[in-house]
């Protein structure tokens, strides 16, 4: 905590819980391309990457994919504010970093005009200093570029920055370019996943993560 300025947050499955609309658009995509429509549990663990890579697992002619990503992207924009969860422990976590004097970020691969819009639908853009996802550059984690991009748009450097998330795309993320990586198991991978592909920590959830990996004591009314 003495070195640490910038904390980098991931979205789905790190902050929210947004599986349900995610599987509600491949269930109508596939549907319309007349494919099977894969399991629930399937496109939980295909998720990660981007939407698009997400969708070649189970789409992978090009014709099709694009069709796909076109149908995706339609539905997505009509459903995505409903059936939005807030982690357990994220709304005392985030508050509470906020008051230490630690810069955060929110740093996801799902679309940056669509993760503002959650994040303010949901009152989590209060605690964030700024917010970046896919297509507001040309790349996506874990891009040495796209980290580079908001460190320097945060005046941060890696050495004293965290990442948050929970996949092995965020790992990755942070140790392309040298930053500490903390996962939560929350989301798409078990915690023996994140541990395997190099996470520094990894916490059950957001209570752990601040008790344990931030030194930050939860209060018995908010831990309840």
């Amino acid at each position: 905590m003495e070195k640490l300025k910038t904390i980098l947050f991931d979205l789905d499955g790190t902050l929210i819980d947004h599986f349900t609309v995610i599987y509600r658009c491949f269930e109508h995509t596939m549907q319309k391309l007349d494919r099977p429509v894969p399991t629930y549990e399937a496109i939980k663990r295909a998720v990660g990457g981007s939407m698009e890579n997400t969708i070649r697992q189970f789409v992978d002619d090009d014709d099709s994919h694009a069709e796909a990503v076109r149908i995706y992207r339609a539905y997505f924009s009509k459903i995505f504010l409903e059936d939005i969860t807030i982690l357990p422990g994220v709304e005392w976590l985030l508050p509470e970093l906020k008051s230490r004097g630690i810069q955060l970020a929110l740093f996801t691969n799902k679309q940056g005009v669509a993760s503002r819009a959650i994040c303010v639908h949901t009152g989590l853009d209060q605690h964030f200093d700024r917010m970046f996802g896919s297509l507001d550059t040309p790349y996506r984690k874990p891009d040495c570029e796209f980290s580079q991009h908001v460190l320097t748009e945060l005046g941060a450097s890696p050495e004293s920055t965290c990442m948050v998330g929970d996949s092995p795309w965020d790992i990755a993320t942070a140790q392309n370019i040298g930053m500490t990586c903390f996962c939560v198991a929350t989301g798409t991978h078990r915690a023996e996943e994140l541990q395997a592909a190099g996470a520094d920590a990894v916490f059950a959830d957001f209570f752990e993560l601040g008790q344990i990996g931030f030194g930050i004591e939860p209060t018995p009314v908010t831990a309840s």
